[in-house]
């Protein structure tokens, strides 16, 4: 397995980046946008699934066990990742 070493720049003040930072930092870790929707779905071969739920940035990841974890707009992008990323190592 590679390691992944992210840096994720803190945006300004009032500055929103629709979670691409999120994308962005999933998608180096083998997660592909879905076809339709490939900036707001994201999957990960294990089957789990991260997707913006609403325009104001909340989101939410289905986990391959059948957890699902709804992120509000302010959770971090790094607690956000870090919980992808748990998801999809999980047997």
């Amino acid at each position: 397995m590679t390691d992944l070493r992210l840096i994720i720049s803190r945006p300004e003040p009032g500055e929103w980046l629709g979670r691409l930072d999120v994308v962005e930092a999933l998608e180096k870790a083998d997660w592909t946008g879905d076809d339709d929707m490939p900036l707001s779905i994201l999957r990960h071969p294990s089957g789990a699934v991260w997707a913006v739920i609403e325009e104001t940035g909340d989101s939410g990841l289905d986990c391959p066990n059948g957890a699902v974890i709804s992120f509000p707009s302010d959770t971090p992008t790094v607690v956000i990742v870090a919980a992808c990323l748990a998801a999809a190592a999980t047997p």
